[in-house]
This record gives C-alpha cells, sequence and structure tokens, in this order.
C-alpha cells in the first residue's frame, strides 16, 4: 500500500515515523530516508528502525551536487528488503532530481509506500491507497518564530 501525507502543514513528518514506529512495535522492519534535510532533526535521535543518512551539507534550496546522493539513495531503495519505507519529502525532490517515471517505478515496490512531501502530484496521487492532506491554517512561523528543536524539527 501507499500511503502520501503532503501539503503546508505541520505534522507530515510526525505521521509517517508515527507510523513507522507503530509497525516497528508490531515486528516489522522500517527505513526512513529524508530528502531535502540535513540529519539534525530530533527525531533521527530516537527512531529505532534503519535511516538512509543525507548529506550534512543540504539545505532546502540544493544544487545539482545533491543530484548524486538522490540517485544512490534510489538505488539503496530498490535494493532495499524491509516491510516499510518512509520517503520524507520526497514529493519535493520530483521533478527537479527524480523523474515522475523513477518515482512511479518506487510503487512497484513490494513494501508499504510512506511518503511525505509538500506538493500534489496527480500521477503518483492516482497510483496512492491513502491520501492525507495537511493544511496549515496558523503557524508562528508567520509571526517570525523560528523553528524550534523538539517541536518543527
Amino acid at each position: 500500500m501507499i500511503h502520501i501525507y503532503y501539503g503546508y502543514g505541520k505534522g507530515k513528518t510526525s505521521a509517517a515515523i508515527g507510523l513507522g514506529m507503530r509497525a516497528y512495535g508490531a515486528g516489522k522492519t522500517v527505513c526512513l530516508i529524508q530528502f531535502l534535510k540535513d540529519n539534525k532533526s530530533s527525531e533521527l535521535k530516537s527512531v529505532p528502525f534503519e535511516v538512509f543518512e543525507s548529506p550534512e551539507s543540504v539545505s532546502f534550496n540544493p544544487d545539482k551536487s545533491y543530484q548524486s546522493w538522490i540517485d544512490s539513495a534510489l538505488e539503496y531503495i530498490n535494493l532495499c528488503e524491509v516491510d516499510i519505507i518512509i520517503l520524507d519529502e520526497f514529493l519535493d525532490i520530483i521533478p527537479e532530481f527524480c523523474s515522475k517515471e523513477k518515482a512511479l517505478e518506487l510503487f512497484s515496490k513490494d513494501c508499504e509506500l510512506v511518503i511525505t512531501g509538500h506538493k500534489e502530484i496527480p500521477a503518483l496521487f492516482d497510483k496512492a491507497d491513502y491520501i492525507t492532506h495537511m493544511d496549515k491554517i496558523k503557524h508562528p512561523y508567520d509571526k517570525g518564530v523560528k523553528a524550534r528543536k523538539g517541536i518543527e524539527y
């Protein structure tokens, strides 16, 4: 099954990792791959399952040098043999770093895929089994409050 959590509301990563924690607790194997994030998110210190680490230098505006890491992550995903793969912020690398066609190839894996990101990609959404839209109504960032460790990252 394919799960998608998307939109500009808070909680996409938390929902995906929460699903991973539940699955892990039920004896399933889980792998987390975070795109467009460095390895500083606090959740990485507490997840008990496998994490494919991001490069330390990634930012929200990566350049083309990020492509080689994306390619290795996609190769890893294709070889990964777990029950659940969480692809955090994956929607946001399409199509600049990963074509829709390559993304759709992942949908044929024999595992549960949990995908997060901001934008809607119709070709992927058509294949999904679960889609949850998280819509921001109000957020402290709008008032200039920076992300807080342990809450937003």
